[in-house]
């Protein structure tokens, strides 16, 4: 499984890691954007259109319950994706996604995502990998957001958003 050229023009670790042929069958239709802020990925409970592999910047994942209440679940930068649900074959999550800090993304529309694993038996379990990261990270919030003090979870929160920024 040969891995992306080390000249590789595109930043998000996730693309990265694929392998030649998983990339070739996305590519032609990965579209540059710019990710402002409170650009909005995914919706609560509307089908998911398009998947984000960030480049730059960071995508938070925010649960919202039915009377409007939100708290952050999660964050997606660099190193990954949104549209976790449709990796998982659904349509749609339950969580709220949208860009908390400007940068930059391939965006891919979910057809061409779905027949891009169904056309590979290795892009699917790569991605399913990361999703289970993030479902780790989501966990450990959890934990964080139940059992840490406000300064711990500050203190979380800016280490990951530095990890994912790579700046102060």
């Amino acid at each position: 499984m040969a891995k992306r050229p080390s000249s590789f023009p595109h930043h998000n670790q996730l693309l990265a890691t694929l392998s030649t042929n998983d990339f070739d069958l996305l590519d032609s239709h990965l579209t540059p954007l710019p990710m402002k802020v409170r650009h909005v990925c995914e919706e609560p409970n509307k089908p998911i259109r398009h998947v984000y592999f960030m480049e730059e910047g960071i995508a938070s994942v925010v649960a919202v319950t039915k009377h409007d209440k939100q708290i952050e679940i999660g964050i997606i930068g660099p190193e990954g994706m949104t549209g976790l649900a449709v990796v998982m074959g659904d349509d749609r999550s339950p969580h709220s996604t949208y860009v908390q800090a400007a940068g930059a993304a391939q965006r891919i529309t979910v057809p061409h995502l779905r027949d891009a694993m169904e056309s590979s038996d290795t892009l699917q379990p790569m991605l399913l990998k990361f999703a289970q990261t993030f479902m780790t990270q989501t966990a450990h919030t959890a934990i964080a957001n139940g059992r840490a003090t406000l300064e711990e979870r500050l203190a979380r929160w800016l280490l990951m958003a530095h990890d994912r920024l790579e700046s102060d």
